[in-house]
């Protein structure tokens, strides 16, 4: 039964065996408080999924007595009812991305409803083929998808132009400016073999400095410690390197604008910008993103991201974190259909 505390609790029941005098077979009364073969009860058992939502199965255990192993089946069970179908007719807005789970599971696929938050897809793998389950089900749900929000993978982008034809493709800002970001490292990595020893003593530690935000540099009395003079140095030994970082800004800026005309002005003087740099990582840029034009402008017909898909990515990894890896894949696969439910707090 419910513990009292941490007491355990047992409720002896003498169960009667009836015998039908028609055919003679000898069945036993069904009990309303508990399933037949399993010693608990249908209160323990709420009990149990009730506290599986605030704490660790081990320590469900220890407080209700049962063993780890039965706290895991009843929780499992209780997931496996709630998410065995996932309705996707009223889903409107999809989010896309992969989740990196460590060497041994590798790489899974996943798809988010960008209002709810729910999880709909796991997929093994990444890219096309990760996503082929899921497509048959929003063919079946008759979904009507206005748009879906991805990173730069071509693997996800093909699949949707092809998949969802009707949808608009939105490509996400986040991961836009981290990849023009991959860029400037590397341009300010090219730079520091090619310095000089001066010159590798200013672009030293500069890598942070030209990913921040201008407005997050920190100032300091010590000007070695000065993040704003300390970056204007580093700015200042090379003029491509200035370029590339005032070109980065402008491209983080570039969604400020109030409408889209606006915003596609801005990104074509941009790419015409680029393409007369001659600067090597301007010029890749400006073929990238003269193809990517149209995907990036679609934010201001659907205003959407990937950030519910990163909160869900950082989600499951402190679920693993918390639990040292899965043994059971499909628990841990039903544990992250429920992620989205999950509220977790720092603590100490």
């Amino acid at each position: 039964m419910v513990p009292a505390g941490l007491r355990q609790m047992e409720l002896l029941v003498t169960i009667p065996r009836l015998k039908c005098q028609t055919c003679g077979a000898i069945r036993q009364p069904h009990l309303p408080f508990a399933d037949p073969k399993k010693h608990y009860t249908h209160a323990l058992e709420r009990y149990v999924i009730d506290l599986c939502q605030a704490a660790s199965l081990q320590e469900v255990a220890r407080r209700t007595g049962l063993s780890w192993d039965t706290i895991k089946s009843i929780h499992k069970s209780w997931l496996g009812r709630r998410y065995r179908k996932i309705s996707l007719k009223k889903v409107r807005y999809l989010g896309i991305d992969e989740l990196y789970l460590g060497r041994k599971s590798k790489y899974i696929t996943l798809v988010t409803d960008l209002e709810s938050g729910q999880i709909l897809h796991i997929g093994q793998g990444k890219g096309q083929e990760a996503l082929v389950g899921f497509w048959g089900r929003v063919r079946r749900s008759r979904a009507v998808i206005a748009a879906v929000a991805t990173d730069m993978a071509s693997g996800f982008m093909t699949s949707v132009l092809k998949e969802l034809p009707q949808a608009k493709l939105v490509l996400d800002h986040f991961h836009l400016v981290k990849w023009f970001n991959d860029k400037l490292t590397s341009l300010r990595r090219d730079l520091y073999r090619e310095a000089d020893t001066m010159g590798k003593a200013v672009l030293k530690g500069s890598r942070w400095l030209l990913l921040k935000a201008p407005e997050n540099l920190k100032s300091h009395v010590d000007s070695a410690k000065d993040e704003r003079r300390r970056l204007q140095e580093a700015l200042q030994l090379n003029q491509p390197l200035a370029t590339a970082y005032y070109m980065k800004e402008r491209l983080r800026l570039l969604f400020d604008a109030i409408t889209a005309p606006l915003a596609e002005q801005e990104l074509k003087r941009w790419i015409s910008q680029a393409q007369t740099s001659g600067i090597r990582i301007l010029l890749d840029a400006a073929k990238q993103l003269q193809l990517w034009k149209p995907f990036l402008l679609n934010w201001y017909d659907h205003p959407i991201s990937t950030s519910k898909v990163e909160v869900n990515n950082r989600k499951i990894g402190l679920l693993q974190r918390m639990a040292h890896g899965y043994r059971d894949q499909e628990y841990f696969y039903l544990r992250i259909h429920h992620i989205h439910n999950q509220n977790y707090s720092l603590t100490g």
